[in-house]
């Protein structure tokens, strides 16, 4: 599990302690200090360390989640996602939005995986 002992809250900063973690955070993740696969903290724990409300902890870890910066496994806790990772689990994201949304509109599967080739047809090479 990682240990965040690198995170810092400004209490005298006009940005918000759950954005000054999220994007200290981030700023790790993107500097190789957090790699792929690294296992963070439970809320609780964070929280805990960091004398924050557990909400507040959440907040992040949900905030970064929906970046797809992170996943969070159930009882296997919240772990850095690989960029890969995360371009996959993006298109997957859009493809079950597609496929929601037609649903939703009666449109079957085969116009809809019509309209996705024209998508594709229609951007620059």
């Amino acid at each position: 599990m990682a240990n965040l002992d690198f995170i810092r809250i400004d209490s005298k900063s006009a940005v918000a302690p759950y954005q000054q973690v999220r994007e200290q955070i981030l700023a790790s993740i993107a500097g190789g200090d957090l790699a792929p696969g690294t296992k963070l903290p439970s809320v609780r724990a964070l929280a805990g360390d960091l004398d924050l409300a557990v909400n507040t902890v959440a907040k992040v870890y949900k905030e970064l989640e929906a970046q797809g910066a992170v996943v969070t496994r159930g009882r296997h806790g919240t772990i850095v996602q690989a960029a890969e990772d995360r371009a996959q689990q993006e298109v997957s994201d859009a493809a079950a939005d597609l496929a929601r949304v037609a649903q939703t509109w009666s449109v079957d599967e085969e116009t809809a995986v019509k309209y996705l080739r024209a998508a594709f047809s229609s951007l620059p090479r």
